[in-house]
């Protein structure tokens, strides 16, 4: 009886996390926004896959920042992105014209990018980690 229960035991499949096409680019990720030395805070945003094919992903905050949500062209063997005056919500009290510029995920788990919008004459630098399921590692405690 002991030997069935060890060979149910040695016959489970190994797990392999899948991944969607956008990755190591997409994620959930804790960063932190500056201008300059200047650090306004810190926030929680996505980076997404789109469903207009596999050289495009959203970069959203979520409302947690500006807010901007906006399709960005990807390189996912060089993990950078960046999108030129695209109108984020189109058409809503929160539409501005932004450009994501200098972007990229290093080591598959750290991001940043610089983005600017129109509405405003400063350059912001975002930049953080992959997000964790520990709130004290995120940096943000509630």
């Amino acid at each position: 009886m002991i030997g069935l229960a060890l060979l149910g035991f040695s016959c489970q499949k190994e797990y392999e996390k899948e991944y969607n096409w956008a990755y190591p680019v997409s994620g959930d990720w804790t960063v932190t926004v500056a201008v300059g030395e200047n650090v306004l805070g810190s926030i929680f945003m996505k980076t997404y896959n789109t469903s207009f094919g596999q050289d495009s992903i959203w970069v959203d905050d979520n409302h947690n920042f500006w807010p901007f949500q906006v399709k960005a062209k990807v390189d996912v063997n060089a993990r950078t992105f960046e999108t030129t005056e695209f109108v984020s919500y189109e058409g809503t009290n929160n539409e501005d014209i932004v450009t994501i510029t200098n972007a990229k995920v290093v080591n598959n788990d750290s991001i940043y990018f610089e983005i600017k919008f129109d509405s405003d004459p400063d350059t912001y630098i975002i930049s953080g980690h992959r997000r964790v399921s520990y709130d004290e590692y995120n940096g943000i405690i509630h």
